[in-house]
């Protein structure tokens, strides 16, 4: 998300359907604008995103309908509604413990708002920096195996989230993920161009051509490099850099707490060729699996010859 423009939210205490009141601006970019607001019957807490396409639309006078700018951004402005309402609908079909849980969507003021449950926590970015470095194998159980566990239910659905980094991971007031964002998921089995959408250090090549397939193997290069960043505090250098000469460093050049065989598995899920990437998430889970046990003997052996 980018920095919060002011100039262009709801008005705080705007009521939306007569039921959703805006109490607090959190995010915004080009595509929308994210509040937290409340449910002004139950009290229920809850995040509220809005289609806003910030660089073709405007408020009207009412400073709430959201209008398009120009005659010559009408198809575009267009285009952009039905990708947002796009997402309401995939939204719509998940219900998994570790995923954005999706209450209703509605038109209303030329725009379309997601309602979703809020969650009290922090983002994994800021999570991991509650542990010192040697200490950041406690997230593989905590962390990354549901998140394995959210990708594989995604998949057999026929989803790709396409988007999975630090800032749309939430770690909640009980310790656990939750996945956010599908503003750039697709239902890959059947969609053969994909809209290119990318984040430096987190998007594999085949997310930079709308031609490229992906599958499966995409996901899991943004898990990796999301684990990436959790196990050193480093971004990998983005795939574009790593073409002609791939210059990224092992994890365990930044953490040697790293095992070798999960640093290996962890680089194996970032090459950059697809076709020779880690192709299932089975391999990460089996991985952090054989990790636990390991240190569970390691533990066991180390206590009982104090």
């Amino acid at each position: 998300m980018n920095a919060i423009q002011y100039d262009i939210n709801l008005p705080i205490n705007c009521v939306l359907k007569d039921t959703y009141k805006i109490n607090e601006i959190i995010s915004s970019s080009k595509l929308s604008i994210v509040y937290k607001g409340e449910n002004i019957d139950t009290g229920e807490q809850l995040i509220i995103k809005e289609f806003y396409p910030s660089e073709i639309a405007l408020r009207d006078l009412d400073n709430i309908t959201v209008i398009n700018r120009l005659p010559s951004t009408k198809e575009k402005f267009a285009e952009l509604k039905g990708n947002f309402l796009h997402e309401a609908d995939l939204l719509q079909q998940i219900v998994h413990k570790n995923i954005v849980r999706y209450i209703e969507h509605f038109q209303e003021n030329g725009s379309i708002y997601i309602v979703m449950e809020y969650y009290e926590g922090m983002l994994l970015n800021q999570f991991v920096k509650k542990y010192q470095l040697a200490d950041r194998d406690q997230l593989h159980k905590s962390i990354f195996l549901p998140l394995i566990d959210a990708l594989d239910y995604l998949h057999n659905k026929g989803i790709l989230h396409r988007d999975i980094k630090p800032s749309n991971i939430i770690i909640d007031k009980d310790g656990s993920p939750q996945l956010l964002d599908f503003g750039s998921a697709v239902l890959y089995k059947t969609v053969t161009e994909h809209k290119i959408f990318t984040t430096p250090g987190y998007s594999p090549l085949e997310q930079y051509s709308d031609k490229a397939q992906q599958g499966v193997y995409t996901d899991i290069y943004s898990l990796a490099a999301t684990f990436y960043y959790a196990l050193t505090d480093v971004v990998p250098m983005d795939v574009t850099q790593r073409v002609i000469e791939d210059g990224i460093k092992n994890v365990r050049q930044y953490n040697k707490k790293v095992s070798f065989i999960m640093a290996q598995t962890i680089m194996w899920s970032l090459t950059v060729n697809a076709k020779k990437r880690c192709f299932s998430l089975k391999f990460l889970l089996l991985t952090i699996l054989s990790e636990s046990i390991v240190n569970k003997i390691k533990y066991y052996f180390d206590y009982n010859n104090k």
